[in-house]
């Protein structure tokens, strides 16, 4: 890092520290509303208000998501964009506190941080266009409010509207219980039901004229529960079923299953996905039932970027690790009493092999107090997420931050705790500073933004990208307005 670079970081890190009370509010304000993915209006006004406030040109609704934005503020290059997400989860709704104690019983809660999240990057972006503003960097900085990453893949219904198509760079991160660069690959995803329309009959007086919708989804599941042995080791199949008829005494003539095909690459889940929508037909025909398909959603995998990788893990190594004090410390201790008792070989489990060597030795440790090497280069991890659309048009990285005590489950109750007190408000400040100081290094530094958009122009060049969502298709915001009407 140059001197002058030094310099502009550390004022920007400065302004981080002075405005925190603000970010630390708008992050407790998001995790109170604790909306759904595509439904994050108040969640996503609150962010695109604070950016527009503060000089920023936002465009609203983009994508065919009202709770879609993009907020930029610069005129020249390069151009860096940050992702924030800000959905929350259904049925986790609780208060920060180390005991099982919901704020609203079956309402949404934000199980995966994306309160932390969204406002940690809503910090890093104001940051940088405090520099900007002062003439000491150019370019341009970018926030892209992206909805529903849980339920709904926005990021990839964005990519295809067109609106990340000029950026040159960008960055992300994710609360996570440690502290290290994303360097694992995820699982390709499609997100799709299927609907069942059959004839309803009296089940006990007359269940010959019945066709039961119903009969159709466990023909489906059963049939790809078999289909599992004739499928890549690697591929998953899971499904829950969303609706499965009114009545034991009516021959249910609707019923809806609701599945997540995945795989390591694209091409694989193109591969699997028709087989399943087979066994649906199978059922269908089996049934004498019409079977509807939709697809709600789809992910890529990831598309690594090894310069920005390693841009990250130096900036993370700069900021440190958060700090957290003893009552942090007495909070984690309570809400561990609550983990499963095999908590840290689960723990262990979802790592990758290269890591765990490394973190078997935080067993009796609260919180990751080191920045941990790269690891998991190559390796697919169980999970999907829509930042592996992203980083198929731009280059693309992210890195996670302590956000939780270690063993903390995903999407559950003990990580929504967490992520509406000190320990999560600490980590989404650290890492907002990360951001933050590896984009002005960015700016700075031209020929960094060029060796990260080679190797990504190189890396496209043998594998192009494929997006999992069909052509001309929308978002499904009324398929989950219907889902979600009574939650």
């Amino acid at each position: 890092m140059t001197k002058n670079v030094f310099k502009l970081s550390k004022s920007v890190l400065e302004w981080i520290e002075s405005n925190q009370e603000k970010f630390i509010e708008i992050s407790n304000d998001i995790w109170s509303l604790a909306e759904l993915g595509l439904f994050e209006e108040e969640s996503a006004k609150l962010l695109a208000d604070t950016l527009e406030e503060a000089g920023f040109t936002v465009e609203r609704g983009v994508a065919d998501m009202p709770t879609a934005f993009v907020a930029s503020y610069g005129t020249e290059d390069p151009v860096i964009a940050i992702l924030g997400e800000y959905d929350a989860l259904p049925g986790l709704s609780q208060v920060a506190e180390p005991i099982k104690q919901p704020r609203k019983e079956g309402g949404p809660g934000h199980g995966c941080g994306h309160n932390l999240f969204g406002t940690a990057c809503l910090a890093a972006c104001l940051a940088v266009k405090e520099a900007i503003k002062s003439g000491k960097i150019k370019g341009t900085i970018r926030f892209y409010g992206t909805p529903a990453e849980e339920n709904a893949d926005g990021k990839g219904w964005m990519i295809n509207a067109g609106v990340f198509d000029d950026v040159h760079i960008c960055l992300t991160w994710h609360p996570w219980d440690l502290n290290f660069v994303i360097a694992n690959n995820f699982q390709a995803m499609y997100n799709v039901v299927f609907q069942f329309k059959g004839q309803a009959a009296h089940a006990a007086g007359d269940p010959f004229n019945g066709r039961s919708a119903l009969d159709a989804v466990e023909l489906m599941n059963v049939g790809c529960n078999y289909l599992r042995e004739h499928m890549i080791p690697d591929a998953r199949i899971h499904y829950v079923i969303t609706k499965g008829g009114q009545a034991p005494n009516i021959v249910p003539d609707k019923a809806e299953v609701w599945y997540y095909v995945r795989a390591p690459r694209v091409e694989d889940v193109k591969a699997l996905y028709p087989r399943v929508v087979k066994v649906a037909e199978g059922a269908a025909l089996m049934t004498e039932t019409q079977v509807d398909v939709t697809l709600l959603g789809g992910s890529a995998n990831m598309l690594p970027n090894e310069t920005l990788e390693n841009l990250l893990h130096e900036k993370m190594m700069d900021i440190g690790v958060p700090e957290f004090s003893e009552e942090d410390l007495d909070f984690a201790r309570q809400i561990r009493q609550t983990f499963p008792e095999n908590f840290f070989d689960n723990f262990l489990a979802v790592l990758p092999q290269d890591a765990r060597p490394f973190f078997e030795s935080f067993k009796d440790k609260e919180f990751c107090d080191v920045i941990s090497p790269i690891f998991g280069r190559g390796i697919t991890m169980g999970g999907s997420t829509d930042v592996g659309d992203v980083s198929w048009v731009t280059p693309l990285a992210q890195f996670a931050i302590a956000c939780t005590t270690i063993g903390t489950p995903g999407h559950s109750w003990q990580s929504v705790a967490q992520a509406g007190m000190t320990i999560g408000h600490k980590g989404m400040l650290c890492a907002a500073k990360v951001l933050a100081i590896a984009t002005i290094e960015l700016m700075q530094t031209p020929e960094l933004v060029e060796k990260a958009r080679h190797e990504f122009e190189e890396k496209i060049k043998k594998t192009s990208f494929q997006s999992p969502l069909p052509d001309g298709a929308r978002p499904p915001i009324e398929y989950y307005r219907s889902l979600y009407k009574n939650k």
